[in-house]
């Protein structure tokens, strides 16, 4: 029977004990419940309470939350049904009169049925001879939101003065049934979700309650449903609490509104949402997925019909196509990203919500180098130098095939450390920026390496001559410094010959004696060939990478690199050194021949390898020494 909602429906309709014809006896009594009402005096009503989308999440997905339903009384007094002890007499010839409100779930998508009794009242030949009882009870499992908004739930009342109905029979059966349901919980009571819910009911030994056969005129049944326990659309869902009141009435019962009629309490049907059966949960209401380990998550304990195991072995005993390898090769990104997946569809078919199943998941991949490089911080990326290709190379490995967009945005809302597109998108154009910031740079430094590579002097001169510049002297000509000591500089910009006259008015070519030459530490302007022959002079062996110098590392601009070199045993330098230029508008104006601890560039290096794409292995550091 569907029940319709009258808020005329009060105590005109009640569902009581009939005993016609028997002594003075208290009786139990319960109306149907009404429609919603926000009179807080109606006598039984269906009240909606409102639940929103977490916070940060633009709507309601059925993914998010759990749901489970709750049946309790609430007592209004003590011993109600005591206080009519008095008048109480035996007045029954089989002696029984009874009642219980049975409820019925169903949950078809996961084959799930249930019976519990919301609550029995027995009273026996004999004064003072009766008991009631309405536990707590959990009507189901905890089941994933967009699964458990598919509960149905019927409701039946039998009542009987007639011991040939044997309500107290069905109630023993409902009764051991529902005490499956005890075990409900994850983490901190885990529950049996997705395929195993099923299991719950039907796994048991006892018979199925029947129903309720008998010709006598001093009993009865009645059945109705109840509305949907929960409903949900964008960013607001309802919760539908049914509440009966039960009465203490006396017998006969037609006159509820006498003075012998006693309120016992109230019997709640209700559904409860957690965000999370496996973490904590922050104040906001997101799941808190930190400082967890795979281990500490794999052992989780999970109660079921069959027993006790952890998550790990549930995973593992699922009867899934798709069962993962809980232990891949975790240096093989393909075989780590299709056993990811699989956990993915598995923990869904048994029910884990998102949240559980994305920290689940996290701490899998946590194991595999590829996913710490693609949740690389902007800070590591920063302090590491690493460069745009590199960067690449981490976001092209993204797990695709396993995570979506919004699988990344749950992990970060549990305050996982992922980078999400918008992270990834930041540290892109960071990178950016820093490769434009260090491209002049690359640039100076590719057509120098050239020359200082070239064997040819010739050809050298002709390189190097369009790179040079000063203010002073125009194109071809740069300021050379030395700050490496007398290793013999001067003596390389020394003139190789000159003419001179000699008697007789004839010229013949002498070597002329060379003018003291002595290179200032402002520094002496130099021409391209003069430069040419100092590099040939300095006969360089290996050269690094170049690398602004540390002073201008986190500069809007820089225009001052230095690069390591050694030389070759023919080398005026011995052991080489560090050679700094300067330069504007793609040309270089300066040149400074120095030690690698000058502007603490060797402390530098050997604190970050990595600058700019430049890698500098320290080893080098010490054919300087």
């Amino acid at each position: 029977m569907t029940l319709r909602y009258n808020h005329s429906l009060t105590f005109n309709l009640l569902i009581g004990i009939v005993l016609a014809g028997c002594a003075q006896t208290r009786q139990l009594a319960v109306d149907y419940p009404t429609g919603e009402s926000t009179d807080p005096n109606a006598p039984q009503t269906t009240k909606a309470h409102h639940f929103q989308a977490l916070p940060g999440f633009t709507a309601i997905d059925g993914d998010d939350y759990y749901v489970r339903l709750i049946s309790e009384f609430d007592f209004k007094g003590d011993n109600i049904l005591k206080s009519g002890c008095d008048t109480i007499t035996p007045s029954y010839k089989k002696s029984d009169l009874s009642s219980a409100l049975i409820f019925n779930i169903r949950n078809s998508p996961l084959k799930f049925t249930n019976q519990a009794t919301g609550f029995s009242y027995q009273a026996a030949t004999g004064k003072c001879n009766f008991k009631f009882d309405a536990k707590k009870l959990n009507l189901t499992p905890w089941m994933r939101l967009d699964t458990g908004k598919e509960t149905s739930v019927d409701y039946s009342v039998y009542s009987s003065a007639n011991s040939d109905v044997d309500v107290a029979g069905i109630v023993g059966n409902v009764s051991t049934a529902s005490n499956l349901l005890a075990f409900t919980g994850v983490g901190m009571g885990v529950a049996v979700l997705g395929q195993f819910a099923g299991q719950w009911f039907n796994n048991t030994q006892q018979a199925k309650a029947a129903p309720v056969k008998s010709t006598t005129a001093n009993s009865s049944t009645e059945s109705h449903s109840l509305p949907a326990i929960v409903s949900y659309s964008d960013k607001t869902g309802t919760l539908k609490e049914t509440v009966f009141k039960v009465y203490a009435v006396a017998e006969g019962g037609i006159n509820i509104l006498s003075s012998d009629t006693k309120p016992l309490g109230e019997l709640k049907i209700y559904p409860e949402l957690t965000p999370s059966l496996l973490l904590k949960t922050k104040p906001d209401g997101i799941p808190d997925a930190r400082d967890l380990s795979l281990n500490e998550i794999s052992y989780l304990p999970v109660k079921s019909a069959a027993g006790e195991i952890n998550l790990q072995q549930l995973i593992e005993q699922s009867k899934h196509p798709e069962k993962p390898n809980l232990k891949p090769d975790w240096n093989n990104y393909q075989d780590v990203q299709s056993n990811c997946r699989k956990l993915k569809l598995v923990m869904k078919d048994l029910g884990f919500n998102k949240f559980d199943r994305n920290a689940y998941i996290y701490y899998f991949l946590a194991n595999n180098n590829d996913w710490k490089n693609y949740n690389i911080t902007a800070q590591k990326v920063q302090g590491n130098n690493i460069n745009a290709k590199t960067l690449q190379d981490y976001r092209s490995k993204n797990f695709d095939n396993c995570l979506a967009v919004d699988d990344y945005s749950v992990m970060k809302a549990m305050g996982l450390p992922v980078n999400t597109e918008t992270d990834w998108a930041q540290m892109g154009d960071s990178s950016q920026k820093k490769e434009q910031f260090f491209m002049p740079l690359k640039s100076i430094e590719r057509q120098l390496v050239a020359v200082l590579k070239n064997p040819n002097k010739t050809e050298m001169e002709s390189q190097i001559f369009p790179l040079l510049h000063t203010s002073q002297n125009g194109d071809g000509t740069v300021l050379l410094q030395n700050h490496l000591g007398d290793f013999g500089l001067e003596k390389l910009l020394q003139p190789a010959s000159a003419v001179m006259p000699a008697s007789g008015g004839q010229a013949t070519p002498t070597l002329s004696a060379p003018a003291p030459m002595t290179i200032p530490g402002t520094g002496l302007i130099i021409s391209a060939r003069q430069l040419v022959q100092v590099f040939s002079g300095l006969a360089i062996n290996e050269l690094s990478c170049a690398r602004i110098i540390p002073e201008q590392r986190d500069k809007q601009t820089g225009n001052i690199g230095i690069l390591l070199f050694t030389t070759q045993p023919t080398s005026l330098r011995a052991k080489g050194g560090a050679m700094e230029f300067e330069f504007s508008a793609g040309k270089i104006n300066r040149i400074a021949f120095q030690s690698p601890t000058y502007r603490d560039f060797e402390q530098d290096v050997l604190d970050h390898s990595d600058v700019g794409g430049c890698h500098i292995d320290p080893a080098l550091l010490t054919k300087l020494h």
